[in-house]
C-alpha cells in the first residue's frame, strides 16, 4: 500500500499541470516493461536531477574564489550575489615631521607633526542594467566622514557620447580628477590647492563628455554645476552656478611611448559680491615612455591661471607644477616635482617647493613611500618636512582614468 501511494504521489509531482487526458490502455495488452521497483527508482533520479547541476554544467562554470587572509569569497558568483555591488577600501596614512606646522585648511594633505589619517576611502561600484552603472566613493577622515563621489555614468547612448550625473570630480586638468591612491607624491600639488581647493574642484552636477570620431583620441568635455566650491567660486546667488569644459587629445608617437595634452576652463561666481566671477584656465601635459613591463618614465606638467573679481578689480594669479616619475625596477619608482604659485601674483603669495621622493610597492594591494620637501615662502625662510606613507587596498577597486 505504501509503495502505490509513493509511485501515484510521484507521477503527480512530473506530469504537467494541464496534461491531456489519456484513454485507459487495453487490459489486453499491459506494459510490463516497469516494475513497481523500476518506477520508484527512475522517479528518485529524476528529483535527484533537479536538485544538483551536472557535472558537465559545473565544469562549464567553475566557482573561482578571492581571499583577504584566511577569508575567501566568490569572484564570480551566482543569484542573489550578482546584485551586490563591488566593495573596496583603500587606507592611505602618513607619518609627517615639520619644521614649521602648516595652517589652515590642508584637505587630505599630513596635516601636523606625527600620524596622520589621510584617508579611508570606501567605494561601492556596480553596473545597475545594460543602461547605466554607478560609482559611490566615501571618504573617512580624522574629521568625520563625506561622500567623495556619487555620481551614475550612462553606458548604452549614441556611440561616443555619455553622461555623468551627481557628485564628482571636475574633468580639470589632470590633478584634479586623481584620487588620493593614484597620486605619484604623498601631497597635492601647491597650484591645485591653492586655485581649486585643498580637497579640489568637487561639485554636485551633470557633465556630457563626446569622443570625436577621429583617427586619433580627441574627447570634449562639459559640466553644469552648482558651483558651491569655496576657493575660487561660491557664488551667493540662487543661479550662480558653474560652468566648466574639456578637450583632451592624444597620440602615440611609438609602440612604446604616449603624449597627452589638455585644455580646461571654468567660469563661474565668487563670494566677494553679486556678479563677481571667477575665471580659471589650465593647460596640461603627460608624457610616458614604457620600453618594457617593469620599466617606465612619467613626465607631467600642468599651469593654472585664475582672473578673480573682487571690489577692488580684477586679481590675477597662476602657478604650475613638473614632476618626473621613473619604475626603474618592477617595485620601485622615484621621482622629483616642483611646484610654484605667484605666475603672476595678487592674492596669492610667491611660493615655490621641491619635493623628490622613493616608492616601493611589495605587491599591487600596498605601497611605502617616502618623501622629503623644500618649501619656501617669499619673505620667510624655507621650510622642511618629511613623509613616510603607507597605503594598502581591499577588494575589487575599478580603475581610474589614464
Amino acid at each position: 500500500m505504501k509503495r502505490s501511494a509513493l509511485i501515484f504521489l510521484g507521477l503527480l509531482l512530473l506530469l504537467p499541470s494541464k496534461a491531456p487526458a489519456r484513454s485507459k490502455p487495453p487490459a489486453s495488452s499491459p506494459d510490463t516493461s516497469n516494475s513497481p521497483d523500476r518506477e520508484i527508482e527512475e522517479i528518485s533520479n529524476r528529483l535527484k536531477d533537479t536538485s544538483q547541476p551536472s557535472a558537465s554544467s559545473a565544469a562549464a562554470s567553475p566557482q573561482e574564489t578571492r581571499s583577504i587572509g584566511i577569508f575567501k569569497y566568490p569572484v564570480n558568483p551566482t543569484g542573489v550575489q550578482r546584485l551586490l555591488p563591488d566593495i573596496s577600501l583603500i587606507g592611505t596614512f602618513a607619518g609627517a615631521y615639520f619644521s614649521r606646522e602648516p595652517v589652515g585648511d590642508t584637505g587630505v594633505d599630513p596635516k601636523r607633526t606625527g600620524i596622520n589619517l589621510q584617508e579611508i576611502e570606501v567605494a561601492f561600484q556596480s553596473i545597475i542594467d545594460p543602461y547605466f552603472r554607478a560609482d559611490v566613493m566615501l571618504s573617512f577622515g580624522e574629521s568625520g566622514v563625506e561622500l567623495e563621489e556619487g555620481y551614475f555614468t550612462t553606458l548604452a547612448l549614441v556611440k561616443g557620447l555619455q553622461i555623468r550625473g551627481g557628485k564628482m570630480r571636475l574633468p580639470f586638468g589632470r590633478q584634479n580628477q586623481k584620487h588620493t591612491e593614484t597620486w605619484d607624491f604623498a601631497d597635492n600639488a601647491l597650484a591645485s590647492k591653492y586655485f581649486l581647493g585643498p580637497d579640489g574642484l568637487k561639485e554636485l552636477g551633470v557633465e556630457v563628455s563626446y569622443l570625436i570620431p577621429v583617427p586619433f583620441f580627441l574627447q570634449l568635455q562639459g559640466t553644469f554645476s552648482n558651483g558651491d566650491n569655496g576657493t575660487s567660486f561660491g557664488g551667493t546667488r540662487v543661479k550662480d552656478f558653474l560652468y566648466q569644459g574639456r578637450v583632451t587629445t592624444s597620440f602615440d608617437p611609438s609602440a612604446n611611448t604616449s603624449i597627452l595634452i589638455g585644455g580646461s576652463a571654468a567660469l563661474g561666481f565668487n563670494a566677494t559680491g553679486p556678479g563677481n566671477q571667477t575665471k580659471i584656465y589650465g593647460g596640461d601635459f603627460l608624457f610616458k615612455w614604457k620600453p618594457q613591463s617593469y620599466r617606465s618614465v612619467t613626465w607631467q606638467s600642468e599651469y593654472l591661471f585664475r582672473q578673480f573679481d573682487d571690489p577692488s578689480g580684477v586679481q590675477n594669479d597662476g602657478g604650475l607644477y613638473s614632476y618626473v616619475d621613473w619604475q626603474f625596477i618592477k617595485r620601485w619608482h622615484a621621482g622629483i616635482r616642483y611646484d610654484q604659485v605667484g605666475l603672476p601674483s595678487h592674492l596669492v603669495a610667491k611660493e615655490y617647493r621641491v619635493t623628490p621622493a622613493l616608492t616601493f610597492n611589495p605587491t599591487e594591494f600596498t605601497r611605502i613611500r617616502a618623501q622629503y620637501e623644500y618649501d619656501k615662502v617669499a619673505a620667510v625662510n624655507g621650510a622642511h618636512a618629511a613623509f613616510l606613507q603607507f597605503e594598502f587596498s581591499m577588494g575589487p577597486h575599478g580603475a581610474h582614468p589614464f
